[in-house]
């Protein structure tokens, strides 16, 4: 039977089961997703009460307090583990292996502290998570979203990734009515790029281009349990319009009607079940076809949706592929993009994982019914 382990880390404190089975942690869990701002670990720990001072050290504690001699400034709050001090905003990075696959799975920031007599719950949150947080006005002139992210995610105190150029933006807006991460998440999702952060808390934005497996799972070794749902395509056609220059001056001119749109409009699929959009940032017929691209694949990768709890494997991530064999099922078997990834390890049930996943050719096959991808150019507010 392979050996389980794990080894937390939380500012100056950190613990390994491979050194001492016997430690504070009952219970860890992580959870992260694509756009999924709610990504965190959560770790639940019995913790011993450190010993309290004598009465007298009390008493002299007390006096200096109101002297004013303890120091200056409210003290921020933490809890002792181990003698060490944790408080919000610690880094909080989490390891898990089984056997001989071990990995990083998560790293951020402690976001809440829950205290009971029987034990203690330390949530942490990742860089998605600041981004919806913070707020921004900012304006960008013949950035690519590359920079644009970039820019956003330092401003936001975010690490950075791996971030593909994407297109260039003559000039986009970005306003305080919306968070940063929602202003990331519209310009990733117009580019058919995929927003997660990395077991490092790097933030990513990539497009998923896999054929093949990174990871295989077999059923009847891998696999506990298995879901897969299939339904038909909606919408099974996607109608984008976007805005032209209203004269010959392409993306530089700033006048924006047109008596006749089908020079940026891109119409992907057929019959009724209608996906109508209208967007001011895709001003040419290129950025229009690329927009209605992404919509229509997305739709097409959410025709197959799966869940599975496995055996615990910290090497599985976010944006991987894998494909399921040897399912009695042939439905069931096939190759499938990771869009959420969860671990749980404790005492009692020992360490699972639990996959969420989806199809992943849908952008391929809406790419065929249209030509090369087009650049994005115009000015969207966010």
């Amino acid at each position: 039977m392979d050996k389980v382990a794990y080894k937390i880390a939380i500012n100056d404190w950190s613990v390994s089961s491979s050194d001492d089975a016997r430690t504070e942690v009952l219970r860890i869990e992580t959870r992260c997703g694509l756009f999924a701002p709610t990504s965190s670990c959560e770790l639940l720990l019995y913790l011993v009460p450190a010993p309290q001072p004598d009465l007298l050290s009390q008493a002299i504690g007390a006096v200096a307090g109101a002297l004013g001699l303890g120091g200056g400034g409210e003290p921020a709050f933490s809890i002792s583990v181990r003698g060490t001090a944790v408080k919000h905003g610690d880094t909080v990075v989490v390891e898990l292996a089984n056997g001989d696959r071990s990995a990083r799975v998560m790293t951020a920031a402690v976001d809440t502290i829950h205290s009971t007599l029987e034990y203690t719950r330390i949530v942490a949150r990742t860089a998605l998570h600041t981004l919806a947080a913070t707020r921004l006005n900012q304006t960008y002139q013949n950035q690519s979203v590359q920079q644009i992210i970039q820019d956003l995610a330092q401003q936001a105190g975010v690490d950075v990734g791996d971030v593909d150029t994407g297109s260039m933006y003559p000039c986009l807006l970005v306003h305080e009515s919306t968070t940063a991460l929602g202003a990331v998440a519209d310009l990733a999702r117009r580019e058919g790029l995929d927003l997660y952060v990395d077991p490092d808390n790097k933030l990513m934005a990539k497009a998923f281009s896999k054929s093949s497996a990174d990871h295989t799972l077999y059923y009847g070794i891998d696999l506990l349990e298995l879901t897969l749902d299939h339904q038909p395509q909606l919408p099974a056609h996607v109608s984008v319009v976007g805005e032209s220059p209203s004269s010959n001056q392409g993306s530089n001119a700033w006048p924006w009607i047109v008596k006749d749109a089908s020079a940026v409009k891109s119409d992907v699929g057929s019959g009724n079940s209608l996906l109508a959009l209208r967007d001011g940032a895709l001003r040419s017929k290129d950025a229009a076809d690329l927009f209605a691209k992404q919509k229509f694949g997305a739709g097409k990768d959410a025709t197959a949706r799966g869940r599975c709890r496995m055996l615990g494997n910290p090497m599985v991530k976010l944006g991987d592929a894998i494909e399921i064999k040897n399912a009695p099922k042939a439905e069931l078997n096939g190759l499938f993009k990771v869009t959420r990834v969860r671990h749980v390890l404790s005492k009692r049930e020992g360490f699972v994982t639990h996959l969420e996943f989806s199809g992943l050719d849908g952008a391929a096959s809406a790419d065929s019914l249209l030509g090369g991808l087009g650049k994005l150019a115009g000015v969207v507010g966010l």
